[in-house]
């Protein structure tokens, strides 16, 4: 089954990408790719963030933008606290960080991959209380897969910013939340 902004169900559905600077990235972005409008929020802090059974309160500005079908998020840490972004900043630097992963049954996708010996060692909700859950895949693929529970409110959100993106005048770059 297809969501109603063009992916699959249960298939990748965003790229992801860690950036120095996110204004200046999304103007790379369209730039040199077309990609917008941007949706960007932040800074803010999260509230609900556990990385590594510990939780933490990271500073965060994250964009989201459709490229056809794929939606791209582009996530800038404004702090220093251990977390998957800064861990992936230490080890590679900036660039591509995961693959977002839609899940209509998060809760048993969660637990299959536990099963597997794949633990989340990231775990927050979205500004609408979606769940997400990323789980490390770099040593086999190069970066993790950030599981999203694919809730109505979500698959509403996702394809009212593929719509945006499809009647996209070109005059607002940036969308600010």
């Amino acid at each position: 089954m297809n969501l109603k902004f063009g992916q699959p169900d249960n298939s990748v559905i965003q790229l992801a990408y860690v950036v120095a600077d996110i204004e200046a990235a999304i103007h790379h972005y369209n730039r040199h790719m077309a990609v917008g409008p941007w949706q960007l929020r932040g800074p803010f802090t999260t509230t609900s963030a556990v990385y590594r059974g510990q939780p933490v309160a990271l500073s965060l500005s994250i964009a989201h933008a459709f490229a056809g079908h794929t939606m791209i998020e582009l996530i800038q840490q404004h702090d220093q606290l251990p977390s998957v972004y800064t861990d992936t900043i230490v080890r590679t630097g900036y660039g591509f960080h995961h693959w977002g992963v839609s899940c209509p049954d998060f809760d048993a996708r969660l637990e299959a991959l536990g099963n597997e010996g794949k633990a989340p060692v990231f775990e927050d909700k979205t500004a609408i209380g979606t769940r997400v859950a990323y789980v490390d895949f770099r040593d086999s693929l190069g970066g993790f897969i950030e599981y999203i529970e694919m809730t109505e409110a979500a698959e509403a959100r996702y394809t009212a910013m593929y719509a945006r993106a499809l009647t996209w005048d070109k005059a607002d770059l940036i969308v600010r939340l």
